[in-house]
């Protein structure tokens, strides 16, 4: 029995000892993310019930914070005001269901008002409802008008891996969709897929996967002649790899990594780990690690993308100030590190919601740093809210919501 599992089943036996019955409420399965992967699903209660437990352990030096009423996230609706900065990517890619449930589309909008330019239908064996929470991946060149969706099929979710097909589309000046173009058979065959990019030149494709042995992996794809190289992390390691973002001219690879030894899956913090694809060797693991421990200002790191640069990491952070209570009061930070030592640079948005048991671990497995604008100034990110960040620009910290989902969802992937 893999050690993941035995570690979820003695804190589970440990924490149900504690539990009062009478006070337990029916368990309603979230929906979200990709990075809970399809061969995890057995483990999900368990990991949840766990989740409450210990997110408390990375609460330090708080300030007392405004408590507004718990609320289901449907309550956000977004409302796109003030003029967009001139060096703003002007169009954004999701992805989500087609009108009746009829596959998958790709979604074009602007990103000074959130109207749609555009669809395209994506070709997909997956259930239609995995669409919205994770099925799907999109990535884009530093144009802004080059994007590949990648999509998880060939097996039926609950098997132990999916094959990824990749789709390349251009979008015009004026934010039309052109032709979905299937790329080569992509080499990731029973493999689940965490995440993927571009690389500014849009030349490789980098992706972030766990194999049907449960053995992380990155893989850079040559999309010219399909070439690929291969980091894998040391076997039995447990080792979980989020998705990837490129820096330094297409050389350097972040992503956070999460060690399941740690306890309870949805409340792990998550290092963030630094690749040079430049470098010998293939051990994933023999990366820099810039934030080891993955706490950021008492906060849990969630997801991170480094700047095109490779100056700095943009990072989202989590922290539940009551998992003990029946809703939780929860704080969600934006901010930047310095990518050379992991050290906080500046704090440059704080979120604070509250929610009740069925949807704070919804809104915890849907953080997301999604894409960075080629010059990283502007971040498209899922906090409570959906929309753009300033990270760099002239008003940083500045928040603009955006429309993409039906409300009450949330977005996994989205690029500029």
């Amino acid at each position: 029995m893999p050690d993941v599992e035995n570690l979820l089943r003695e804190e589970l036996k440990r924490t149900a000892e504690k539990v009062q019955p009478e006070l337990l409420r029916p368990l309603q399965v979230p929906t979200r993310r990709p990075s809970w992967r399809p061969r995890l699903l057995p483990f999900t209660a368990a990991a949840a019930v766990i989740a409450v437990i210990t997110a408390g352990a990375f609460v330090a030096g708080l300030a007392a914070a405004h408590k507004p009423a718990a609320h289901k996230p449907a309550a956000h609706k977004p409302v796109v005001s003030g003029s967009a900065p001139a060096s703003l990517p002007r169009f954004y890619v999701t992805t989500s269901s087609s009108p009746g449930g009829r596959g998958i589309q790709a979604v074009v909008r602007t990103s000074a008002s959130g109207q749609v330019t555009g669809t395209v239908h994506v070709p997909s064996a997956l259930p239609v409802e995995w669409a919205d929470s994770g099925g799907t991946f999109v990535t884009a060149a530093a144009d802004d008008r080059s994007f590949i969706i990648g999509v998880q099929g060939g097996q039926a979710p609950t098997k132990s891996g999916l094959d990824l097909r990749l789709f390349r589309f251009a979008i015009s000046h004026a934010g039309k969709p052109g032709h979905l173009t299937e790329l080569a058979p992509a080499p990731m065959r029973n493999e689940t897929t965490e995440g993927i990019a571009l690389s500014p030149d849009g030349k490789l494709l980098a992706v972030s996967l766990m194999n049907a042995d449960s053995v992380a992996a990155i893989q850079v794809l040559d999309l010219a002649t399909g070439a690929t190289r291969t980091w894998t992390a040391p076997a039995h390691s447990v080792y979980i790899p989020g998705p990837p973002s490129w820096a330094d001219g297409s050389r350097v690879i972040a992503f956070t990594w999460l060690r399941s030894t740690q306890s309870g899956l949805m409340a792990a913090p998550r290092g963030i780990q630094l690749l040079d694809t430049a470098a010998p060797g293939d051990n994933l693991a023999a990366g820099t690690l810039i934030v080891p421990n993955g706490v950021v200002a008492a906060g849990s790191v969630v997801s991170a993308r480094i700047t095109p640069d490779g100056r700095d990491v943009i990072v989202v952070t989590w922290r539940d100030l009551t998992p003990h209570a029946s809703t939780h009061t929860v704080v969600v930070q934006f901010a930047e590190l310095a990518a050379s030592t992991g050290r906080l640079v500046r704090l440059l948005r704080t979120e604070t919601e509250r929610y009740d048991f069925a949807h704070v671990i919804t809104v915890e497995d849907s953080l997301g740093v999604l894409s960075l604008s080629s010059q990283g100034r502007y971040a498209l990110v899922q906090g409570t809210q959906f929309g753009w960040l300033d990270v760099g620009g002239p008003d940083q910290g500045r928040f603009t919501p955006l429309p993409a989902v039906p409300a009450g969802q949330y977005v996994n992937f989205a690029a500029w």
